[in-house]
């Protein structure tokens, strides 16, 4: 009997060795996993951070062209560190919360010439062209939102 007590606490001591190195093995797991995934989290954020844009219009004189179809003007400056696609694909505008189809927009530099991507502190011409004019007495809501989600809202008035 002497001989059995040392027998089972080396059979509990190896029993107990295997447990803890399986929990080790499972906590390295799941913090190698978690730490991955903070890497890839944080490298795209740090891309979404890096592309910025703003509407720079007068938000009280928003200038409209034509009798019909009339045509608006909007402005949009990149802020950001990198270029974005700035076409009627990759681009959508709102105008009183209704989707302005890519076929009415027109995306230009400020120059008039046709672009297709914002570079970094470059400004871009969106011409938003409609078939009714907005009223000219009550604001109205423009929202761009580039193909990332990124979006920017101005409130503005029609310049009479």
């Amino acid at each position: 009997m002497a001989a059995g007590g040392p027998a089972s606490e080396l059979i509990m001591f190896i029993v107990a060795v295997i447990i803890a190195g399986s929990v080790a093995g499972a906590l390295a797991y799941v913090t190698n996993d978690l730490a991955n995934s903070m890497k890839v989290r944080g490298a795209m954020v740090a891309e979404d951070l890096k592309i910025e844009f703003a509407i720079i219009n007068d938000p009280n004189a928003v200038v409209v062209t034509g009798t019909g179809p009339y045509n608006y003007t909007f402005y949009v400056k990149n802020i950001g560190k990198i270029a974005f696609p700035f076409s009627p694909d990759s681009v959508q505008v709102f105008i009183d919360g209704d989707l302005v189809p890519s076929s009415n927009l027109t995306f230009t530099d400020t120059a008039g010439n046709p672009i297709t991507s914002l570079q970094p502190f470059q400004v871009g011409v969106i011409t938003v062209t409609l078939g009714t004019a907005l009223d000219t007495t009550v604001p109205h809501r423009i929202q761009i939102v580039l193909e990332n989600g990124k979006r920017r809202v101005l409130v503005f008035r029609i310049k009479s």
